[in-house]
């Protein structure tokens, strides 16, 4: 149900009560629900200059965050729709807060304490979790171009140059070029990690599932001079991955294929490909077709010393069964069809897809690297949205967007960014790259003293 259509159920509802009582009863019990907080501080404030004050007096490693409510709707969604209707809120200009990024982390440090949704709250993401669609081929292609498909220039506004959309690897606090560093430099580490963890040699012909804009392919080539196909099934990017590889003067190195990881076809010069590389792209591909992905892996990966490695953002074990019945921001409005495996289900899947013929041969969480990231992508975000994300969007022939739509836009987005900084930033979100091998990959111990 979009925010429009559960704005008009919730009028709807509203009709049929007296809209003062109702309001009241849900700030009754909204607030009820925030004063259980017990570390940091967060400052309500309302329409008619009340202030309350949940949580202890403010200190200085503690999240201390100003909420203010614009509109009494909030209150409404609140108690109704809990996490999705603040969600829905703020999108909307209903509330604003003074850092989302350290509100979501109040309440991530206050979870034991917050009782975290009414009964229907959770009967509609319940709901909402079983009318979600599986991602089949089509499905699967229109859920990667309600995000990807959005505007290249867009995501070239708040992206590092080479346009690369996942996790990072910074340089260690203590390290001296650390203060200077920049996002790109840490994107370049992280490629050059994939490129030594499967040990691509100029002779390899490399698949890679999920093309991003290219910045993989390029590097690997230009690395080490070997042939990529790559996959996507976003058409926006294919556009511009092309062109940038013809830009790089890869074209006859680079093959991009607008193509499902299901029908992917051989490699054109030899039986399988040599080794296989994943960024980001597992999220995509849904709880019951994780098995089936790792099963064309395994198809696709040469039987005598195929390497692959595979980056994915995970969910912690202790909170998986509870996300994986439930519908939240993320699935709903930015990544529909998505899904975080564990870190053990992601083994598990990998296992039994490729009916243990794939055996892990390193596990390394970056995760926490992730959350520097998201706030540098969304200061860039905000800083270019009037000059270069506007115009970008306004361009696009395939949707008109009112000023109001444009503000909700904005919104939602810096929601995206803080609410997944805070996640990282907390460790409750992972990200780790799995670099797996057949039996016998004797690549995997080229730097070893023997």
């Amino acid at each position: 149900m979009s925010v429009l259509q559960r704005f008009s159920a919730l009028s709807s509802y509203a009709g049929t009560l007296a809209w003062n009582p109702l309001v009241a009863t849900s700030r009754v019990l909204s607030l009820s629900l925030l004063k259980g907080i017990q570390i940091g501080r967060l400052e309500v404030e309302e329409l008619g200059g009340e202030v309350t004050i949940c949580g202890t007096a403010a200190i200085t490693d503690l999240p201390n965050v100003t909420l203010t409510v614009h509109k009494d709707v909030f209150w409404v969604r609140l108690a109704l729709f809990a996490d999705m209707g603040f969600a829905e809120s703020y999108m909307l200009g209903e509330t604003s807060c003074s850092d989302l990024t350290s509100f979501f982390r109040l309440f991530i440090l206050n979870r034991s304490y917050l009782s975290g949704s009414t009964i229907t709250s959770t009967l509609a993401s319940s709901i909402s979790s079983l009318l979600r669609a599986t991602n089949s081929l089509s499905n699967a292609r229109l859920n990667i171009a309600a995000h990807y498909d959005i505007s290249n220039d867009m995501f070239s506004a708040f992206l590092s140059p080479d346009m690369t959309y996942s996790c990072p690897i910074f340089l260690p606090l203590s390290h001296p070029a650390s203060a200077t560093e920049t996002l790109d430099q840490a994107q370049q580490r992280k490629l050059k990690r994939f490129i030594d963890n499967c040990h691509i040699k100029p002779t390899d012909h490399v698949l890679e599932i999920g093309t991003g804009w290219g910045s993989f392919a390029i590097k690997a080539v230009r690395e080490t001079g070997c042939r990529v196909t790559s996959l996507t099934l976003s058409v926006e990017q294919q556009e511009l991955a092309q062109k940038r590889i013809r830009d790089a003067g890869m074209e006859e190195r680079i093959t991009v294929l607008l193509c499902d990881y299901r029908d992917c076809p051989r490699p054109y010069d030899r039986e399988a490909y040599d080794k296989v590389v994943s960024i980001e792209m597992l999220e995509a591909v849904g709880r019951e077709w994780l098995a089936t992905y790792f099963g064309c892996v395994d198809k696709l990966l040469k039987k005598d010393g195929g390497i692959a490695s595979f980056q994915c953002i995970t969910m912690p074990e202790t909170r998986y069964d509870a996300y994986s019945k439930s519908d939240d921001f993320i699935r709903r409005y930015i990544f529909p069809g998505g899904h975080l495996p564990t870190t053990f289900g992601l083994v598990s899947a990998l296992t039994s897809g490729s009916h243990n013929s794939l055996l892990v041969s390193s596990i390394e969480d970056i995760g926490p690297h992730y959350a520097k990231t998201l706030r540098l992508w969304r200061e860039s975000f905000l800083r270019n949205f009037d000059a270069r994300i506007k115009p970008a969007l306004r361009a696009d022939s395939k949707r008109s967007m009112s000023k109001e739509d444009m503000d909700m836009f904005r919104r939602k987005w810096e929601y995206y960014f803080t609410y997944c900084e805070a996640g990282f930033a907390t460790k409750t979100l992972g990200d780790v790259i799995v670099t797996v091998a057949r039996e016998g990959a004797v690549e995997l111990m080229e730097d070893i003293p023997l």
